[in-house]
């Protein structure tokens, strides 16, 4: 019963009605963004706005008016009752009542958002990382979070003077991203810094090219670097596709984590030799397994690599070590057999 009169309580609600609660209610905007009015705010935190619709006198909640008045009134009735949908802040504010702060999603996505709360984008040398998972996940909206400038004396990548960071960095809603959102989080180390650490942990050089890094690693990831300016703790790997310039390699291996990988072509995993770390698909990785253990045989001028890949799925050769093997007495027959003397006409060969 009580969801059927807060039902037909918003439908009675006149958007321009709602206009005139929502403008009267709003106090400040606050540096994020938020609507806020200087009513004193429940124990949820939510601020309430007394109604009288068709007769009725009722309490409503004034981010459901506002949404109301921005024309959504079907997604306030979808959220009323025993319903699974919630109206979510995204600016984790719970008194803001700005329109495009506010979203109906399922209760569990609304809970899943808890893990924001509390959280910054960091921006840094121009670049922005942003914490929020979401957004990349089932067409969700990324959370509406606070900016921290981390100070930087250091240049920026192209030699210049340090630039200013933006002024503000807002999802777009419009703009559905095709990459999680972890894509961006290593955004703030520049190709500067990476080439430090590169040539910071860079040991030995093996027959085969591999550069050996100082640092020990797991199985999987290789060697990792933990320093505490640096957000997470990015792979040597990781670092070198950002050295090289190849960060949009790097975003898709993070974006689409589930799909694309960094593969190491001399199958060495300590290796970081830029010229080595390649990014693709899994499934390519796991077919270069096959290649394991096999060598490169030059005989007599002439190269037999044994790894099918690079003519397949345009993927890159193998890198394998090489073996020097010397022609069998057969085979050099063979050989002069099939090649004439460049000398001879064919008169004179007979």
């Amino acid at each position: 019963m009580a969801t059927a009169r807060a039902a037909r309580m918003f439908n009675q609600l006149t958007r321009e009605k709602a206009n005139q609660i929502v403008s009267s209610r709003h106090y400040r905007t606050t540096d994020l963004g938020c609507w806020e009015g200087n009513s004193k705010p429940d124990d949820r935190g939510y601020v309430h706005v007394k109604l009288s619709v068709g007769g009725e006198a009722r309490t409503a909640r004034v981010h459901q008016v506002a949404l109301v008045a921005d024309n959504r009134r079907h997604e306030v009735e979808a959220t009323l009752g025993q319903s699974n949908y919630d109206i979510s802040h995204l600016c984790h504010n719970p008194k803001c009542f700005n329109p495009e702060h506010l979203i109906v999603e399922s209760s569990s996505n609304n809970q899943r958002r808890k893990i924001c709360n509390g959280q910054k984008i960091l921006v840094h040398s121009g670049f922005s990382y942003h914490p929020c998972p979401h957004g990349r996940v089932e067409k969700l909206r990324k959370c509406i979070l606070p900016l921290h400038h981390l100070e930087d004396n250091a240049p920026n990548a192209n030699g210049g003077e340090q630039q200013s960071a933006p002024a503000s960095i807002y999802p777009d809603p419009d703009d559905p991203p095709a990459l999680d959102v972890t894509a961006g989080k290593y955004d703030i180390i520049t190709p500067t810094k990476a080439q430090e650490l590169l040539e910071r942990y860079r040991g030995d050089t093996t027959e085969l090219g591999c550069w050996l890094s100082k640092l020990k690693g797991d199985n999987r990831k290789g060697p990792i670097v933990v320093l505490k300016e640096l957000p997470g703790r990015p792979s040597l790997k990781q670092i070198v596709l950002i050295a090289t310039n190849r960060r949009d390699e790097l975003k898709k291996a993070l974006g689409r984590s589930s799909f694309y990988t960094i593969a190491a072509l001399c199958h060495n995993n300590q290796c970081i030799n830029p010229e080595h770390i390649i990014v693709e698909s899994k499934s390519n990785k796991f077919k270069r397994k096959a290649c394991i253990g096999k060598k490169a045989v030059v005989r007599e001028g002439d190269t037999d690599h044994p790894c099918p890949h690079g003519r397949v799925e345009k993927m890159r050769t193998c890198v394998l070590p090489v073996v020097y093997a010397v022609a069998t007495t057969k085979e050099r027959d063979e050989s002069t057999a099939q090649t004439p003397d460049p000398g001879l006409d064919n008169e004179d060969a007979t």
